[in-house]
């Protein structure tokens, strides 16, 4: 599990064209390389996002443009593959501040578990989003699967929980991982 780290905040630009996904129709035009899958539980409303090219997604989003639902990303050995996560309704405690907490639970293709289950706080105890509105979560993770490590179906499952009213939403993505270009197959290990 060589290939898996914790990112911080995300870029307010970012944020901002994310958030315009949720009014935005659908485009015609060439989609980012992302994966975009909704869950909710209790009132809180989850958008679970991967992308290799989180530059292109926000350049196309502030377009107006938003990806369209898929439950999978294609990816390549050494291509690192990033985690978004948006959430709108999140309960409030009596000073106006929301808590969010996540889990990532990462399986290989041979079905044993990619690393440890990471927990971290995805929205840490602070003001809720202005009028229960959609943010982006400062907190994710980011794959890279190195040379050596298993080619295939990954499998991501993020839960979100939202500590003051203990509602989780669990949401679950894949990313196909092939080989690099001009890359020699290397035997699955990890």
């Amino acid at each position: 599990m060589t290939g898996m780290t914790s990112i911080g905040r995300s870029l307010g630009t970012l944020a901002t064209a994310l958030l315009a996904l949720l009014a935005a129709p659908l485009s015609a035009q060439p989609q980012a390389n992302v994966a975009a899958v909704e869950s909710r539980a209790g009132n809180l409303h989850v958008i679970h996002l991967w992308t290799t090219d989180p530059d292109t997604l926000a350049q196309q989003m502030g377009s107006g443009a938003r990806p369209a639902p898929r439950t999978s990303l294609a990816a390549r050995r050494l291509q690192r593959v990033q985690q978004l996560i948006l959430f709108g309704n999140c309960r409030r405690d009596p000073d106006g501040k929301c808590w969010l907490s996540a889990r990532v639970r990462i399986t290989a293709p041979d079905g044993q578990p990619y690393g440890e289950e990471l927990a971290f706080d995805a929205w840490p105890l602070g003001p809720a989003p202005a009028g229960n509105g959609f943010a982006l979560a400062p907190g994710a993770v980011a794959v890279t699967i190195e040379p050596g490590e298993m080619l295939g179906r990954y499998t991501v499952e993020l839960m979100l929980t939202d500590e003051i009213s203990v509602h989780t939403a669990v949401s679950v993505v894949h990313l196909d991982i092939s080989e690099a270009d001009g890359a020699q197959p290397a035997g699955p290990k990890h």
